[in-house]
């Protein structure tokens, strides 16, 4: 009707109205599912919809205006639409230089963010409407900007408060202390995008924590998000955050998916690529919407919002305007949808009012990239070279290309005389065959990887912390790229196998982390001999990358301020990382002739034989093929409850009566779970499916029977529990 209505639907001579009322259609024929404007077939999604028969358009009209609003309110309507949107379009058309190559694709792909941006406070509202009227029972109302106001003042006193009785002893305390001040200071700062660039152990989280209460104070914010992209990092962030805020009623967590692993179950048992048609069910109600003052989730969320398919990620994306959004090791976003990332950050700022930090003591030089974000990015904490110097902690020694075996041999050498070691792998195998190697050592021998769920991991850490503290004990803790941030730990040596240099200094990290040596101690990277990372193609190309920072260091050190973690060093390897990458690798090339950017901005992709040569309609983005081929990793996977520690009473109580019957309560276990899930691919879920090795849960979850092991995690050679069998 929007169309039919309010579009001059043989008119090429496109007004703002028209585009308005295609951003209004959009939201409208999406809410229950999203729709392509010019699909894979070159049809087009509005004349389907205007031409579509049978669907007793005449009646709907008729009952629509009896029921709904009058025609004249619908008019009136329409314009309080053109009035508030026609300036964010003409914000949008002047966001990328007119000049510039890039200026129709990238207008297209904000226009097309626009319309998410609508459609999210449409499912949202149609979400909660019904909900309220499932439960019977009206949600809590929301806080308003007084009220927010007020939240804000009293965090920041109470965050204020705990870290006036911070030790200022050290250089590095003095640092540390420094660094906060000044994040303090820019708060003063309008929005837009910043960085937060300082060295490992610099105190990040909380120096953007303090940052955030007092922007969000100052100008008005609606939320504070924290992001992360590994749980580890996740939940030492939330631990730090929960503990200086003092309030977890306004905090939300949010980085499980157990409420969609059926689906995909389901998907993987009738083999089937991707499921076609959403439907609204209980499940997809009991996700949160992300309306809570700070939200702490991963990486994965805060993309999925941003740009997957699901009627349930597409909702929560209206809570990112008008927010703060800290992006914790920003140089972790996968480098094949780099593109997508610093357009949808510049639409966030630009468009949505929200301030982003972008947190890295690598950071990547993403304003040389193609689509670049917008410059210049200022540094919250401007470079001070004493300050930096307090963080001199470790120094990068290149050891060569070395079997597992030589570098279990080589770790022993390093132990003979000190007390601790960190081996940061690549792969689990990898960690699994050299904990293997050096088992038989007089040492405490911890692993660390994904395989574990987070409760796993965080008992493990505990226990190793307790292992550190001892003088009198030899500590090694072999592990993949879990532990390299976020984590607060320090060993006396560290070994990392070669990866991206942003992985190298994240591992140096855990070294020293205090300065507890009273001097500079040595990080090794070895090249491990045989190592194939064909399917890990982020860390073969940063592995790449590394080789030739490598290589040229030891022609010209000096070139690099003798020092493979310097400033000069870490751009030299960003800009060899993003030159070797294939044209359009950045873009999210998910097919031969096709990529998601390309799907989200002026689609190029379609048959222009199979529709009419004159264009009558500004949106052409596939929004749903986007959609549906876009995932942060290669392989889909899905979030599992494993049986450790009190995840083995939790599975009992999903798969209980009572959580059959009462949807509180079921909602509650979940929630529980969390902490006790792992991921699984799905290959590895077929496998599970053949051998009854997943146990089916109410809420769509599913659990492992068996299958994990006390020390290592998720393994597929592990029986079935017997407290299962029933």
């Amino acid at each position: 009707m929007l169309l039919e209505r309010y579009h001059a639907k043989k008119s090429t001579d496109l007004s703002f109205a028209d585009i308005v009322c295609e951003v209004l259609a959009v939201a409208v024929g999406g809410h229950h599912g999203l729709f392509d404007c010019i699909s894979e077939q070159g049809k087009n999604g509005f004349e389907e919809r205007l031409t579509r028969q049978g669907i007793d358009y005449d009646q709907a009209v008729n009952e629509f205006f009896r029921c709904c609003v009058s025609s004249e309110e619908l008019d009136q309507r329409f314009y309080e639409a053109e009035q508030q949107l026609t300036p964010v379009l003409e914000r949008i058309s002047n966001m990328t230089d007119l000049n510039r190559d890039q200026y129709e694709e990238e207008t297209h792909f904000y226009s097309g963010l626009l319309c998410r941006l609508i459609l999210s406070a449409v499912i949202d509202g149609d979400r909660q409407d019904t909900a309220e009227f499932m439960r019977n029972q009206a949600f809590p109302q929301k806080r308003t900007q007084d009220e927010l106001d007020q939240l804000w003042s009293e965090c920041l006193a109470r965050v204020e408060q705990k870290l006036c009785v911070f030790p200022q002893i050290s250089e590095i305390d003095k640092a540390r202390q420094t660094i906060s001040a000044q994040c303090k200071a820019a708060a003063k700062q309008s929005g837009g995008i910043f960085r937060l660039n300082v060295p490992t152990g610099g105190g990040k989280t909380l120096s953007s924590l303090r940052y955030a209460l007092a922007h969000a104070k100052e100008y008005h914010k609606q939320h504070i998000i924290f992001t992360a992209p590994l749980l580890s990092i996740l939940d030492q962030n939330a631990h730090v955050i929960r503990d200086f805020i003092q309030d977890d009623s306004i905090i939300l967590e949010h980085h499980s998916n157990l409420s969609e692993t059926e689906q995909i179950i389901q998907e993987i048992q009738n083999n089937t690529s991707n499921i076609s048609n959403e439907h609204l069910n209980h499940h997809e109600l009991l996700l949160e919407n992300w309306d809570s003052p700070i939200i702490i989730t991963t990486q994965v969320q805060l993309l999925h919002t941003l740009f997957l398919g699901k009627t349930s990620a597409i909702r929560r994306f209206h809570a990112l305007c008008n927010s703060i959004i800290v992006i914790d090791e920003v140089q972790t976003i996968p480098a094949k949808m780099l593109s997508l990332f610093t357009l949808a950050m510049n639409f966030l700022a630009k468009v949505c009012g929200t301030t982003i930090v972008l947190c890295s003591a690598t950071q990547p030089c993403v304003e040389t990239l193609e689509h670049p974000l917008h410059t210049p990015i200022p540094d919250l904490v401007p470079y001070d070279p004493v300050i930096w110097k307090a963080f001199q902690r470790t120094n990068i020694i290149d050891i060569g290309s070395k079997s597992l075996e030589q570098i279990a041999a080589f770790a022993s050498e390093c132990l003979a005389d000190r007390n601790s070691l960190l081996i940061v792998c690549n792969k689990k195998a990898q960690a699994e065959m050299l904990l293997h190697l050096l088992e038989n050592q007089d040492t405490d021998l911890f692993h660390l990887s994904a395989a574990m769920c987070m409760a796993h991991r965080k008992d493990t850490l505990q226990n190793l912390r307790a292992s550190l503290s001892q003088d009198n004990r030899k500590t090694i803790c072999v592990s993949t790229q879990v532990i390299e941030a976020g984590i607060d730990i320090s060993f006396a040596c560290v070994i990392r196998l070669a990866a991206g240099m942003d992985s190298v200094v994240q591992a140096a990290g855990r070294c020293n982390r205090s300065g507890e040596a009273g001097k500079i101690v040595p990080v090794y990277v070895a090249f491990c001999q045989n190592e194939d990372l064909k399917k890990l193609a982020d860390i073969d190309s940063g592995r790449s990358a590394t080789l030739e920072l490598f290589h040229a260091f030891s022609s010209h050190p000096e070139q690099f301020d003798h020092r493979l973690d310097s400033d000069k060093a870490i751009s030299y390897y960003y800009h060899a990382l993003y030159r070797d990458a294939p044209k359009h690798y950045h873009d999210y090339v998910f097919h031969e002739h096709s990529s998601i950017l390309s799907l989200l901005a002026y689609n190029q992709g379609y048959s222009p034989d199979s529709i009419n040569k004159d264009e009558y309609f500004f949106f052409r983005q596939a929004f749903r093929q986007a959609g549906d081929n876009f995932a942060v990793f290669d392989r889909n996977t899905i979030d599992v409850i494993a049986p450790y520690g009190e995840g083995k009473q939790i599975i009992l109580d999903c798969g209980s009566d009572l959580a059959k019957y009462n949807p509180d309560y079921l909602q509650s276990c979940l929630k529980k779970a969390k902490p006790y899930t792992v991921s699984l691919f799905r290959y590895q879920v077929e496998q599970l499916l053949e051998k009854r090795g997943l146990i089916p849960l109410y809420g769509g979850a599913y659990a492992l029977d068996g299958y994990y092991d006390e020390k290592t995690g998720f393994s597929m050679t592990k029986p079935s529990l017997d407290f299962l069998e029933v």
